[in-house]
């Protein structure tokens, strides 16, 4: 990792893992904060603090988004996102380190904004019987859990095809091996 890094990204499918190991990362590093995201989904149990301010309206995005707020903004699975450029500009001109949860599109426009200080991850998938059991078990519905299995063939080879210079996490073992990597590649 650069000495000039000051957001780590973290893409992937859903349900290759990013929220286990980015929370365990976390609790292993406190220095560490998310930079905060909008949306308008109702609350996860699973997300981190610091990482989302929920139940957004529509129109809040519309209003924030005409005003030019938004680094990106995109649409996943029913639900708006987006994250402010001030809330990212902060995180690069702090001295910390910053994490984010963002789809391809928005790690573009992110290193795009800020060559140099961007590290991006990319949390491979565990083989499909093992992410069928990870969506189920987080209350995914039958027709969803197979649009996402199938959407993972896709990420996967668009990240591999990608001109993003991921750094590839495979999770198909313990959040701890997965963690140990992480930190291998981000030499704390």
């Amino acid at each position: 990792m650069s000495e000039r890094t000051r957001i780590i990204t973290f893409t992937g499918p859903s349900g290759a893992g990013k929220t286990t190991i980015v929370g365990e990362f976390l609790k292993n590093h406190s220095e560490c904060k998310m930079i905060l995201s909008l949306t308008s989904r109702y609350p996860r149990y699973s997300d981190l603090p610091g990482e989302y301010k929920c139940k957004v309206s529509n129109e809040e995005f519309l209003r924030r988004g005409r005003k030019g707020e938004f680094i990106w903004i995109a649409n996943f699975h029913g639900n708006t996102y987006g994250t402010r450029l001030a809330d990212v500009n902060k995180a690069l001109n702090s001295k910390r380190l910053f994490l984010m949860q963002i789809t391809p599109d928005s790690v573009k426009r992110l290193r795009a904004h800020a060559p140099g200080n961007i590290l991006s991850v990319f949390i491979l998938p565990p083989d499909e019987k093992e992410l069928r059991r990870r969506l189920w078990k987080r209350g995914e519905l039958s027709n969803d859990i197979d649009k996402r299995i199938a959407d993972c063939a896709k990420w996967e080879e668009e990240a591999t095809e990608s001109w993003i210079p991921y750094e590839f996490i495979r999770n198909d073992g313990t959040v701890a091996e997965a963690i140990n990597e992480l930190e291998r590649i981000i030499k704390i």
